[in-house]
């Protein structure tokens, strides 16, 4: 289930953890120091750094990469082609969309959606949108 909604409810139902198992496709790259939570799933060509933590029912989509010592938050969408620089934190519940670019040290709010090809050079607050090159917040 792709929908971060329907997740998050999925999710809160009883019994939910015992129903998850992380699944890592044999082309991702993943750093023996970096930590992956339960219920991940990590796609064809992902790369996962140097002491990268990666929160319970995260999906890392194919071919993002995830820089040294990133933190992103349960429930998290990294979408395709997605790059994070090193040091980036990521909010739970939140998107980071297709082919975008966060820059080193950067802080993504939960539940925020950074659109498609957007380019982060400033942190996004909590339930924020940004969006463009740079990216611009929208409430």
């Amino acid at each position: 289930v792709g929908g971060l909604p329907t997740r998050q409810r999925l999710l809160a139902s009883p019994g939910a953890f015992a129903r998850t198992v992380t699944i890592v496709h044999p082309t991702a790259c993943i750093d023996p120091s970096a930590t992956i939570g339960a219920g991940v799933f990590i796609g064809p060509g992902a790369i996962i750094n140097a002491f990268a933590r990666i929160g319970d029912h995260a999906i890392i989509n194919s071919g993002a990469i995830i820089e040294h010592e990133c933190v992103i938050g349960a429930n998290t969408h990294i979408a395709p082609g997605a790059v994070l620089a090193g040091n980036v934190s990521v909010g739970p519940h939140t998107l980071i969309g297709l082919g975008s670019r966060i820059l080193p040290g950067r802080s993504i709010g939960s539940e925020a959606t950074i659109g498609a090809g957007a380019v982060v050079i400033r942190d996004v607050p909590d339930r924020a949108m940004a969006i463009g090159i740079p990216a611009k917040t929208t409430p």
